[in-house]
């Protein structure tokens, strides 16, 4: 996004950016455009969820502050959310893909913007 709009003003000038491309003249298309970058943007922040919900059970285990209430061992645990947050990192990354790819065809159709390269 270029540092000199607001994402507003970026949306806005987007948004009407496609309704020239779109000779279609859809409807939804702002919805559309809101929506795929939305995900995409999800999906670019949920690593950083990962990481910081990583490091605290993490850091919890080592510091001894985990008290499982099943009276299972705290690695037990630790490590299976450790696992499953790894696993949810690479499901993330897949969906971007996917939503990339979306929203490529979408662009083709008239239906959702997609930044310049220098923008992104």
């Amino acid at each position: 996004m270029s540092k000199s709009l607001t994402p507003a003003t970026h949306m806005q000038a987007a948004s009407e950016a496609v309704r020239q491309h779109n000779h279609a003249g859809y409807d939804s298309t702002p919805e559309v455009s809101r929506a795929v970058i939305a995900m995409a943007e999800m999906c670019e922040r949920v690593p950083q969820a990962i990481d910081h919900m990583t490091g605290r059970v993490l850091r919890d285990l080592d510091a001894g502050m985990l008290s499982p209430d099943d009276g299972s061992a705290p690695e037990e645990h630790a490590h299976g959310a450790e696992t499953a947050l790894d696993d949810a990192r690479v499901a993330m990354a897949r969906l971007l893909d996917h939503l990339q790819v979306a929203s490529s065809h979408l662009w083709h159709l008239g239906m959702v913007y997609e930044p310049e390269e220098t923008e992104a």
